[in-house]
């Protein structure tokens, strides 16, 4: 009988994934959310975490939109390599690669993130989208002794979008793009263990850091008020990226969740349509302070929404990273 069941199961579970797969060749289209070629000409993106993924697929979106897209990285070899194989891609597309003065592409950048570098040699940054992460890792701790999710998720781009701050206001107007998660509901801020040295435990820290996106998002908006410089979060939805590569899986269960991967998750051009319309689009210009999901603006849960929290936050984070001593 529990063979039967798991068969039973099995082919439920196939059957589910074949209908959803169909759908996606009947359904709709991906919405590109900046509109026609050329739209970001002119303009100036920094991705972090822009070598694979979410953040790749991004890149590949806004340089069809005409934007000079720097690609922003710790580790130089990987992003050069990402970066000719997007140009490889854009070329065996149709369409000039990019930097070419043939046609609408646009130009594509590898910097690493050394911010006294990156403020010296652009003269302007119109976009900056705070796309990297890691999930559901080990304990484990950045250079600066920073619980990793936590460090990584949220510390870096809180800094990083700190010493960018005077470029961005400079660039006016401007826009800033955080990628969060679905995930912050299942997290809360223990501001007597940020650093995880007490407990750990890799779901709730990766909800954590995500809830901290979004508080940061709500506090920065209202820091940035009257400056002509937006900052909105966004979760993607479920997508297919190498994000999950701590989750182990069971050698037996690959398959079908290989299947259940490919026909239930999004592709990462799908999942980044609401960073790519956050960063472009016209319908969002002078929006802040808001949460999107697929190019549309959600709901968030109160805690999501707590001013003094995001104030404390903020107060920590600078303290963290050494903004304030």
């Amino acid at each position: 009988m529990a063979l039967v069941a798991t068969v039973a199961a099995l082919l439920a579970a196939l059957g589910g994934a074949l209908w959803l797969a169909a759908r996606r060749f009947v359904g709709p289209s991906v919405r590109h959310g900046g509109g026609d070629s050329g739209l970001m000409h002119g303009k100036t993106v920094l991705i972090t975490g822009a070598n694979s993924g979410l953040g790749r697929a991004t890149a590949a979106e806004l340089l069809r939109l005409g934007a000079r897209v720097i690609m922003g990285c710790r580790d130089r070899a990987r992003a050069e390599e990402a970066a000719g194989q997007l140009r490889r891609e854009l070329r065996q597309a149709g369409g000039p690669g990019p930097g070419s003065d043939a046609g609408e592409a646009g130009e594509l950048v590898v910097r690493e993130l050394d911010l006294a570098s990156l403020r010296s040699e652009e003269p302007r940054l119109d976009v900056l989208i705070n796309n990297a992460g890691i999930f559901h890792c080990p304990y484990m701790k950045t250079e600066d002794g920073f619980e990793m999710q936590f460090g990584v998720n949220h510390l870096g781009h809180f800094l990083l979008t700190n010493l960018l701050l005077g470029l961005l206001k400079s660039s006016a107007p401007s826009r800033i793009v955080v990628v969060s998660s679905k995930l912050y509901k299942y997290g809360d801020i223990n501001f007597e263990d940020l650093n995880s040295e007490q407990s750990y435990n890799k779901s709730f820290c990766y909800s954590r850091s995500k809830l901290a996106n979004i508080l940061f998002t709500r506090e920065l908006a209202r820091r940035l008020e009257g400056t002509n410089v937006t900052v909105n979060v966004l979760h993607p939805g479920i997508v297919r990226t190498n994000l999950g590569r701590h989750i182990h899986i069971p050698l037996l269960v690959k398959p079908l969740f290989n299947l259940v991967l490919w026909a239930f998750f999004k592709t990462p051009v799908e999942g980044a349509q609401t960073s790519v319309y956050l960063a472009s689009s016209p319908e969002v210009e002078g929006v802040s302070g808001k949460y999107f999901g697929d190019c549309k603006e959600e709901a968030l849960l109160p805690k999501a929404m707590d001013e003094s929290v995001a104030r404390k936050l903020w107060d920590i984070s600078e303290v963290m990273v050494g903004i304030l001593k």
